[in-house]
This record gives C-alpha cells, sequence and structure tokens, in this order.
C-alpha cells in the first residue's frame, strides 16, 4: 500500500500566520519568563549576555524580552548544563542546593537519553510545565465506545534520587527514567510509590492492564502486549513514541505465533522471565478466547495474507509515532499491512 497523499499547505493564510507567531510567543514567555529566575540562567556562564540585556533594559516589555532571549541566548550543547543538574545526584541532597534549578521548584523527573559507546546518558530534569500547555495522553481522549487504543510503554525506571526537605523530616522523590516514561508518569500523576497499588489499574480505552507497564524486560514486556492486543479486535489507533517499535512488536508475534494464539484460546498467560511477582494479576486480566484465537488462525501470522493488520484489526485506522531518523525504516511496514493513516 502507497502511502496516504499530504493535504499540507505550502503556506499559512496571513491572519492565521499571524495567529500563530502570537501564540508561540505566549507560550515562549509561559517558559522563558518563570525560567529566567532559576539557578541555571542566574549562574550560567552562557547566559551572561542574556543576564545583562535583562538587567539594563526593561524587563516587563514582553516584545523586548523576546527579542532579548532570541538574540542572545546560543545554542548550546550539554557541557554547561551538566554541573547544574549534576547536584541532583549529590549525597546528601539538599532541597535548597536544586530547587529552582532550571525552572521553580523541584523536577518531576530526570530524564536520562539513550546512552551510546558505553557512554554515561545525559540527563535533563523535567518540570510540570504551565496548565495551559499539559496535555493528556491520547487514549484518554477516545471514548471507549470508538474502540481501543494500543500504545505500549514502560514505565520501568532507573533509580529514585531523594531530595530532602529544609524540615529535616520528610524528602521529595525524583526517578531517573526515559522522557516517555516520565511524562507518562507525570500526566497521570503515578508516582513510583505507588505502583504496587496500581497493579489492578485497567485505564478504559487500553488494550493492556496498567500492570505491564512495570514488567521487567525486553522480551516479556513486548510478548505480554501482543498477546493482549491480538486478543482484541477492537483497536482503531495504534501509537508508538516511535515507529519502528510497531516493527519489533510484528516480529515478536511472528515469531512466537502459535504460542500466542494457543494462550489466547485457553486464557493461559505464558511462562515469561521476571513476571513471577505479577502473574495473578495478568491472569486475572486475560479470559480464554476460542473464538477469537480462531479468527486469528485463519488469518494467519504476519506475512501470511496482504492486508495482514486491518484484518486482525477491522476497525484499525490510524497509526501514531515518530518516523523521523532510524524509525523511517519501519514505514514501509506500516504501508504493507495497510494501516490507512500514520502519522
Amino acid at each position: 500500500m502507497s502511502s496516504p497523499a499530504s493535504d499540507l499547505l505550502d503556506s499559512l493564510p496571513a491572519e492565521l500566520s499571524q495567529q500563530l507567531k502570537e501564540h508561540v510567543n505566549r507560550v515562549l514567555l509561559d517558559f522563558i519568563r518563570p525560567n529566567s529566575a532559576s539557578q541555571f540562567a542566574q549562574n550560567s556562564p552562557v547566559l551572561a549576555k542574556f543576564r545583562e540585556a535583562i538587567a539594563q533594559g526593561d524587563s516587563k516589555d514582553d516584545v523586548e524580552f523576546l527579542h532579548n532571549f532570541t538574540a542572545l541566548v546560543p545554542i548550546t550543547s550539554y557541557e554547561p548544563y551538566q554541573p547544574f543538574v549534576a547536584k541532583f545526584s549529590a549525597t546528601p541532597c539538599r532541597e535548597a542546593d536544586v530547587k529552582d534549578m532550571f525552572s521553580p521548584g523541584l523536577p518531576c523527573f530526570l530524564a536520562m537519553t539513550s546512552s551510546a559507546f558505553g557512554k554515561e546518558p545525559k540527563l535533563f530534569a523535567r518540570y510540570r510545565p504551565p496548565p495551559q500547555c499539559v496535555r493528556d495522553p491520547i487514549y484518554l481522549a477516545i471514548p471507549s465506545s470508538e474502540g481501543t487504543i494500543f500504545a505500549p510503554s514502560s514505565l520501568r525506571y532507573l533509580k529514585v534520587l531523594r531530595i530532602d526537605h529544609e524540615d529535616g523530616q520528610s524528602s521529595h522523590e525524583v526517578v531517573v527514567c526515559s522522557a516517555s516514561s516520565g511524562i507518562l508518569r507525570m500526566q497521570m500523576n503515578w508516582d513510583v510509590e505507588h505502583d504496587m497499588d496500581r497493579l489492578d489499574l485497567w485505564v478504559p480505552g487500553q488494550t493492556a492492564p496498567f500492570v505491564i507497564s512495570i514488567v521487567e524486560g525486553y522480551r516479556p514486556f513486548f510478548i505480554l502486549h501482543a498477546l493482549f492486543v491480538l486478543a482484541d479486535p477492537r483497536v482503531t489507533i495504534m501509537c508508538f513514541v516511535f515507529a519502528n517499535v510497531f516493527a519489533t512488536l510484528v516480529q515478536f508475534i511472528e515469531d512466537e505465533w502459535l504460542l500466542l494464539v494457543d494462550c489466547i484460546e485457553n486464557g493461559i498467560i505464558p511462562n515469561l522471565e521476571n513476571i513471577h511477582l505479577v502473574r495473578g494479576v495478568l491472569e486475572k486480566h486475560f479470559a480464554a478466547n476460542p473464538v477469537r484465537a480462531a479468527e486469528l488462525r485463519e488469518i494467519g501470522p504476519p506475512g501470511a495474507a496482504d492486508g495482514w493488520a486491518v484484518r486482525v484489526w477491522p476497525a484499525l485506522t490510524t497509526f501514531i509515532g515518530i518516523t523521523g531518523d532510524s524509525a523511517t525504516a519501519a514505514l514501509p511496514r506500516v504501508w504493507a499491512y495497510q494501516v490507512r493513516e500514520a502519522y
């Protein structure tokens, strides 16, 4: 299947262009003004010219403030940032030392980049954005009556950092995790401390229960998601951070097809590593479905028939995922399975 035709405009009408510019400037100001009082903004050498211009000008003038920001704040490397973010890893870590480090208050989490060539991952403090900039996960916006959404996400984390409050009695915990995990936790207000209390949770409209998101291990994570999504014929949307995750999922389905279909028929959770503590919860969520298993056997595994995805999930219309860089290679496979819209 060829990729869908594009309806993108070459340019915006003048009125819309002006509205967009004003909106962008408002959003920038919502972030820049509060952050300009942070420890980083007040002390980093790379922002010295910006600080000087703000001190000498009219700091309440939005136009001047934005001009100074765009003209005097350079694009930087991680090097100027690193000494400031490293303070969160100090032992002990005191609130007074890290409060307002990059933005007002304390961060929700520290996002870590993928490490390469044996190097340590880079850490970036992520704060809760202004209320007008907060978005709910897509699956919370879709009524369950319109089908389900397959949006696999891992909430696993590397470690939890403790920040001691000034009273000496209490502390604030900051999780170190991937950006996608941290953003989802922030959106859903899911702290690490209460993960075990959410084991029975199943967010309406999702194809799989919460517990899969905290399962440790690459293979168990994908096998369990494959099991639950294959068992659900109501899927309308598939949503991934990166499109190549879809290709990985399909490969697991292809490799474990017989096992997955047998498990769906009999309502069995397969024997997988690292799930012994949550097996009971998974079994409560998974019932035998011989009718669905028969449908899947008739269709066959990935690659057995044209338009495999829309035969397995007849209501599937939309695929959402980042398709740039290395994820671009997954697009031909998306089209091959006849997902009708991809973003």
